[in-house]
């Protein structure tokens, strides 16, 4: 079997020194990314928000 390794994206076989199979997998990686990224930054920012709700409530 010929060493290889698989697209980050899109699963498909492609030589060990390429970490995408084409551009547009490339492209929709990065956007996937950057969307992931961004959920987590809300919902980070949301439970910092729960939490000073919950403790300004519990002290006051």
């Amino acid at each position: 079997m010929e060493k290889h390794k698989h697209c980050v994206n899109c699963g498909l076989s492609i030589p060990p020194e390429e970490s995408f199979c084409s551009q547009k997998c490339k492209e929709e990686f990065v956007q996937k990314r950057k969307k992931m990224m961004r959920s987590q930054q809300i919902f980070f920012v949301a439970m910092l928000v729960i939490l000073a709700v919950y403790a300004y409530t519990a002290f006051f």
